[in-house]
């Protein structure tokens, strides 16, 4: 039987749960990949940090000091990156964040991400933290990309256990 977000027991880190702490680059990534990998089963590279900085997705460090902003951005990031090219994601993050800090655009995303994710697999609703019919039009975005994610796992898992299935039936 093919695995769901449920099963997989995702959940990502609140922003108070994030080091508070400067990071080094290395730090930044083994924490990004940390949370990531068992989501995406992908790691992040450096090339991707830096190119991310680059073309100013990310907020870029100070002093090559990376704090919770970077980490939270890595985050979000690595989870669009997959179903949204680099623009979107950029114009997706300048939107969330242009009505408020970086610690309430991430904790909203985490938020419905968590409640969702638990949800996976049994039944899509509206996330109970927050009303839709009253959202804004950044949250109702942020809400769109976390369902986006959550299908998109759903049908990797699904292909995954397809093509096990087939490795074991033409054995």
């Amino acid at each position: 039987m093919p695995k769901t977000t449920t099963e997989l027991q995702i959940k990502l880190p609140m922003w108070d749960e994030l080091p508070a702490f400067s990071l080094h680059l290395d730090q930044l990534l083994d924490l990004t990949n940390e949370y990531l990998q068992p989501i995406i089963g992908e790691q992040i590279t450096k090339t991707m940090l830096h190119n991310y900085f680059k073309a100013k997705i990310l907020v870029p460090p100070v002093k090559k000091k990376y704090q919770r902003t970077q980490l939270a951005g890595a985050i979000v990031v690595g989870l669009l990156k997959n179903i949204f090219s680099l623009n979107e994601v950029k114009a997706g993050l300048m939107s969330i964040l242009g009505n408020g800090t970086p610690k309430t655009g991430y904790n909203n995303f985490v938020v419905m991400f968590n409640e969702q994710a638990a949800k996976a697999g049994k039944e899509l609703s509206d996330p109970t933290s927050l009303e839709l019919t009253s959202a804004s039009q950044p949250t109702l975005m942020q809400y769109d990309a976390v369902q986006s994610i959550l299908f998109w796992l759903s049908a990797k898992n699904r292909l995954q256990e397809l093509m096990k299935q087939q490795d074991r039936d033409g054995a």
